[in-house]
């Protein structure tokens, strides 16, 4: 995606691997010049709250390093993530594409992150318009909910003590950060998070505790790296036996 003049945007992206710039100029082959001049290079500290669900969307992010996470609960200080994301990723228009003007999902990063950011109304104008970049959208959206699908599926077949060590997992995989991490969560916390109830929670935990997977302090649980790794491998021996 070149601009008439070398920009900040042209220079971020020419640093991006030869997949992702191959694909952000297909993306943006029939793009009018008017958008491409107003697109932005914005960089975000992990743990930036940058979409609000219900707030208007003004804006398309397109994440192109560091990571995000679809807010689904707060818990104190703790965001919990229930999808994450990787580069590259864009964000708003499958709304757009809804025809909705508000946000659906809240979004934060969990890595310090880089991202384009383009006018909500002019990529709006766009996109709708563009066959091609429409028909990449579509193909992104509909690989995304087929995925979310298959995870629905396998969540649901997992029993209690399963939902509880992937909650772990994820909660560790977003912000562990190969260290020590700590989370308060009290019984009723994980109990509204995973739909299971209290009595399974406080089975599961003393179970991974007895096997020193975690340690606790009260509801505060301490997860290293190498314990995060083997409460990992617990929740792939019961995903290969649900045949997913």
């Amino acid at each position: 995606m070149k601009m008439n003049k070398m920009s900040e945007v042209d220079d971020v992206i020419s640093r991006l691997t030869a997949k992702q710039q191959n694909y952000l100029n297909s993306y943006f082959t029939y793009a009018p010049e008017s958008l491409k001049s107003s697109i932005q290079v914005v960089r975000m500290p992990a743990g930036t709250t940058f979409i609000q669900e219900g707030a208007p969307l003004d804006k398309v992010f397109i994440l192109l390093k560091g990571s995000v996470s679809a807010v689904d609960y707060r818990v104190r200080e703790t965001v919990y993530g229930f999808c994450h994301f990787e580069p590259i990723e864009i964000f708003g228009t499958m709304e757009i594409l809804g025809y909705m003007s508000h946000y659906k999902t809240t979004l934060a990063t969990t890595q310090d992150s880089l991202f384009l950011k383009i006018p909500g109304d002019a990529c709006r104008k766009w996109i709708l318009n563009d066959v091609s970049a429409l028909r990449l959208e579509t193909q992104r959206i509909i690989g995304y909910l087929l995925e979310q699908s298959r995870k629905e599926r396998l969540y649901v077949m997992l029993p209690g003590n399963e939902r509880v060590y992937l909650i772990l997992t994820n909660l560790y995989e977003t912000y562990g950060k190969r260290d020590t991490y700590s989370v308060y969560l009290s019984r009723k916390d994980f109990s509204e998070v995973t739909g299971v109830s209290e009595r399974t929670i406080t089975r599961a935990l003393k179970d991974l505790e007895e096997q020193k997977l975690i340690s606790r302090d009260g509801w505060n649980i301490v997860m290293t790296w190498e314990q995060y790794r083997k409460i990992r491998e617990l929740v792939r021996v019961q995903i290969n036996e649900t045949g997913e």
